[in-house]
């Protein structure tokens, strides 16, 4: 019997104990700060010289079968309007997520770290998303179908700064919620990453990019998001190994602890 309450002991401490309080993020406001404004304005940067800085021709200008095969079927008679709505979603996301963030933080400190964290994650997945549609060059389907390029932005496609900005987002404010403590953290995953597919969906729809743009931004934009919060912001109190005796009878020690 002791040697089952010691193991079982043991297998305890593997597991993290529950905090008292929601957990605090480590938030640095002005490196955070720093780290956000940086990445957006060398973002905002490369956009506005877009045709200084972007090659002059398509790197990778042929799509695979299962790209064309998509656009066939997911490509809108209106592209127009799928464009639109995309943009405006993308706007739409992050600012409702930002709103319901600080009244579940009933705190404006606590809610404008946990939006500038977010915001520090954006940020983060856009500047990459750009270094990458700079470096491959892609054409995006309504060029390719034209057999022309209009201009610079007609060749970068991959991967979709929609849906890696959207991902972000939702990943972001998600993590972000959860190691709060917030009880809604579940309904932010869900409610971002459902609206980050439809803004996904809605850039093929739109004829701007391929299915594997989209996929792919993805991808990124979650594990920024996810990653950003979780690796450089989390709380100091779910970092500490504490050890702790427990009574357990003739042994008379066993270990708690939390990580």
């Amino acid at each position: 019997m002791t040697r089952a309450l010691l193991a079982l002991a043991l297998v305890a401490a593997t597991f993290p104990a529950r905090a008292e309080g929601p957990p605090d993020l480590a938030v640095d406001v002005r490196t955070t700060a720093a780290i956000a404004g940086g990445s957006l304005a060398i973002w905002g940067a490369s956009e506005l010289l877009t045709g200084a800085i972007a090659p002059s021709s398509c790197r990778w200008c042929e799509p695979p079968a299962l790209d064309r095969r998509a656009r066939a079927q997911l490509a809108w008679s209106d592209p127009g309007a799928a464009r639109l709505l995309s943009d405006v979603l993308v706007v739409a996301l992050p600012a409702s997520l930002a709103a319901g963030t600080v009244l579940a933080a009933r705190d404006l400190r606590h809610g404008g770290e946990d939006v500038l964290v977010a915001v520090e994650a954006i940020a983060l997945a856009s500047l990459g998303t750009q270094i990458v549609k700079l470096a491959v060059a892609r054409r995006r389907p309504h060029a390719w179908a034209l057999g022309t390029r209009a201009g610079p932005d007609d060749d970068l496609s991959f991967f979709s700064g929609h849906a890696s900005a959207a991902f972000a987002t939702a990943g972001a404010f998600g993590t972000v919620a959860r190691l709060r403590g917030y009880r809604a953290w579940p309904v932010v995953y869900a409610a971002g990453f459902s609206t980050a597919a439809v803004i996904a969906y809605l850039r093929v729809a739109a004829d701007k990019h391929w299915l594997s743009d989209v996929t792919a931004g993805a991808v990124f934009g979650t594990g920024v998001g996810i990653a950003v919060p979780l690796v450089l912001h989390r709380g100091q109190a779910d970092r500490k190994l504490t050890v702790a005796p427990l009574p357990l009878g003739e042994v008379g020690l066993g270990i708690s602890g939390a990580f």
